[in-house]
């Protein structure tokens, strides 16, 4: 049996050189298709490349020379494209060295870009964007590598790294890949799978870049979303990265981005083998995929190569300049100023409302704006049951029976031979992909708040007319037609606050008191008013521990006013709400001043200036492969070493950077306070549900509260901190009255 095993071995080793010498036989025959530029002839260059590692999210520094054209072959709006050629280095463990013998005339193909300033020059500020387009082509390659563990064909995408020309003025930096020509097994060229603002190719033989683009999500534990797929067969070029902090670049347009691709992407058999589970979407939206799930087309090049290149570059920059404004509405451009201060004032229109809220429910209530079937009101119904729930990913989540094999997906008949061809190549190529089943992904807490984010962002954009062709036709028949569907935002906002969504639970407790949300202006008219329900939301929103502490203290107020106006809760109740609401409040100032500081450390810094002192990181201990947190007290050998002092024992260790990463603002308070697209900015309306009431005023009420209980001594105590706070605002005749109420109480 031994000498069998190792006959075996002995096999597929001799199969594998000689599958190697003929590859090498073939590069060296094959034709360099940049041979007529010369490019060899072009004198060599000094370079430094900055290489990125995904997991200590630190950036690698080394030499090299390299040749490069001195005038750009393309260009795009953003971007000028060279042809560069760099030398491959052997390894190490080389011991035929032939290949690498032949020179400049052998060299590798790069293709080299640049930004452009005004004057259409290399722009040496933009090193950080090369930086950030760097960083991408590594973070999708590095959750490719996740996808490829369990999937039946695997996916990669071109290494890029960035060169600093360091002996030009300025030391311009340009990004920098593999120059990809040819084409796929299905013989088409470059091809655009999907985007981050929501194109998603439905050909059936594409279902691999979507599901890839799906699974990121969850393998990211919802944190990153890999989208902007194009590529030549399935080795991809220049995606975008969507993060919940918005990190990536002005392209990154973090949850909405995300909102956007799961609303249009199609669950199909490779999902569902892949573990991955159904992203739920609202009735109308499962009807307009069902009419509409042929109508879209992949984008494709047909012209000749070169062509077909200068064209793709062209395309990558167009795509580029839309990522930036893609949800913003030319009708929103006019929309009114808001601030800080704007969020905190007194709630007396807020408790008229709620108080004609209390008389209404005892009638029977108006006429909806929007017309509703007893399916539609049943929809309605049902979401609003699950908002006060918390979400279960069981078997059903993930498409599967109860025991965990797999439910099959039913195809609608057609009587079009193109559509039955499709469908039956479809299914053989279902049951060729896969014949193993992953078990379902790990859904987490943390993948469900990010997912809570995503559905709250949907709903949100639909609130906001993103999607008016969801709105039913037997919708549109006046004037007073609705701009969007209604149903959709209850629906995904429902899904969000099961999922501990603190802004969804907000909006909806604000609708069920008669309050406006700015998640739609038809919400409060469509969601019947039920004061248990919203203090149940408010109680919801305060109770989730991974949510920012604005909303809480938003849910605080809204519920303390519910419970003054109803005049039914005791005055112990009333106090603890209010106390837990100030802890919110002071919690909230605190998340933006730290959010402010860390967007002001890092924009003071660029992306490749490396660790400083002072900077709070993650070290490897004793390179146990354990990280404990701590911050850098040193700095060693240019950057390359740092000394990293422990929190926990106040021990400290040297340690190379590639063993050290930073700690970053949870991504909980960066995504909600200093997002690059705000509410503001993308959709033109300002976020006016997260109205809380102003610090001193919140004092004054728990003071009044405390002397009604009997404890004069803290109430007069809050009734002079509350006059303090009022007169630094300016508020003198408020902060005299509350002073005399103290001396009142002390005596």
């Amino acid at each position: 049996m031994t000498v069998l095993l190792s006959y075996d071995r002995e096999t597929v080793r001799k199969s594998l050189r000689q599958k190697i010498r003929r590859a090498a036989a073939t590069a060296i025959h094959q034709e360099d298709v940049w041979a007529k530029y010369k490019i060899e002839d072009i004198p060599a260059e000094r370079v430094v490349r900055h290489t990125y590692n995904p997991e200590t999210r630190q950036f690698l520094k080394n030499e090299t020379i390299v040749k490069i054209e001195k005038e750009p072959f393309t260009n795009g709006a953003m971007r000028h494209c060279f042809r560069l050629k760099k030398l491959a280095t052997p390894p190490q463990s080389a011991t035929n060295h032939r290949f690498h013998s032949y020179g400049w005339s052998r060299a590798l193909n790069y293709v080299a870009k640049c930004y452009l300033n005004e004057q259409g020059e290399p722009d040496t500020n933009e090193r950080d964007s090369v930086l950030t387009d760097i960083i991408l082509q590594y973070e999708a390659a590095h959750w490719a590598d996740k996808y490829n563990v369990n999937a039946p064909k695997k996916i990669d995408f071109i290494r890029a790294y960035a060169l600093e020309f360091v002996d030009r003025p300025g030391s311009p930096m340009f990004a920098v890949e593999r120059f990809i020509a040819g084409k796929d097994t299905y013989g088409c060229g470059f091809l655009k799978h999907n985007t981050n603002s929501g194109f998603v190719d439905q050909e059936v033989r594409r279902q691999t870049p979507q599901v890839f683009s799906a699974h990121s999500f969850y393998a990211s534990q919802g944190n990153r979303l890999v989208a902007d797929i194009q590529g030549v067969g399935d080795l991809y070029t220049d995606p975008q990265v969507l993060s919940v902090d918005y990190r990536f670049g002005d392209g990154d347009l973090g949850p909405r981005g995300m909102a956007l691709f799961f609303k249009n992407f199609r669950h199909c058999d490779l999902s569902d083998k892949m573990g991955i589970p159904i992203f739920p979407l609202s009735r109308n939206e499962r009807k307009h995929q069902a009419k509409y799930e042929d109508d879209e087309s992949t984008l494709s090049e047909g012209s000749p190569l070169l062509e077909a290149l200068i064209s793709k570059f062209r395309m990558l920059d167009d795509n580029r300049q839309m990522r930036k404004s893609i949800l913003v509405r030319p009708i929103d451009l006019n929309c009114t100023d808001s601030n800080d201060t704007e969020k905190r004032n007194n709630f007396s229109d807020v408790s008229k409302t709620i108080r004609r809220s209390i008389v209404a429910s005892k009638k029977k209530m108006a006429g909806s704006i929007v017309k509703r079937t007893k399916s539609d009101v049943d929809e309605v119904t049902t979401c609003l049951q699950i908002a006060l729930t918390d979400a279960v990913f069981d078997n059903t989540a993930f498409h599967r029976y109860e025991c965990g094999g797999l439910k099959p997906r039913h195809r609608r008949n057609s009587e079009d031979d193109d559509s039955n061809l499709r469908d039956k190549l479809s299914k053989r190529k279902s049951a060729a992909l896969m014949k193993v089943v992953s078990p379902p992904m790990e859904i987490t807490d943390e993948t469900k708040s990010n997912l809570g984010k995503v559905h709250y962002h949907l709903a949100y954009l639909h609130g906001q007319d993103r999607f008016p062709e969801i709105v039913c036709p037997d919708r549109i028949d006046d004037d007073e037609s609705p701009s969007h569907d209604i149903f959709s935002v209850v629906f995904h906002l429902s899904h969000a606050a099961s999922l501990a969504n603190s802004q969804a639970c907000l909006a909806l407790a604000r609708a069920r008191v008669g309050l406006q949300s700015s998640a739609s202006p038809l919400l409060h008219t469509n969601v019947p008013i039920d004061f248990d329900s919203a203090k149940d939301l408010c109680r919801r929103a305060m109770a989730y521990e991974r949510a920012p502490a604005s909303p809480k203290a938003a849910a605080g107020c809204l519920l303390y006013q519910i419970l003054e106006d109803e005049e039914t809760t005791g005055d112990v109740e009333k106090l603890h709400v209010l106390e837990e609401t100030l802890n919110f409040l002071n919690l909230a100032e605190l998340e933006q001043a730290a959010a402010k500081e860390h967007v002001k450390n890092m924009s003071s810094r660029g992306k490749a200036d490396g660790f400083h002192i002072g900077d709070a990181v993650e070290g490897n201990y004793f390179m146990e492969g354990t990280y404990y947190a701590g911050k850098v007290i040193d700095v060693l050998e240019n950057g390359n070493s740092v000394v990293v002092q422990y929190d926990d024992d106040g021990s400290s260790e040297t340690l190379t950077a590639e063993n050290v990463r930073p700690i970053e603002v949870s991504t909980e308070v960066l995504s909600h306070e200093t997002s690059r697209l705000s509410d503001e900015e993308a959709f033109g309306v300002a976020n006016t549900d997260e109205i809380v009431l102003l610090d001193y005023e919140l004092i004054s009420k728990i003071a009044e509260l405390k002397e009604r209980t009997g404890d004069r001594s803290a109430a007069a105590e809050l009734f002079q901190q509350a006059a303090e706070l009022a007169m630094n605002a300016g508020k003198m005749q408020t902060a005299n009255k509350w002073s005399m109420r103290a001396e009142e109480l002390e005596t």
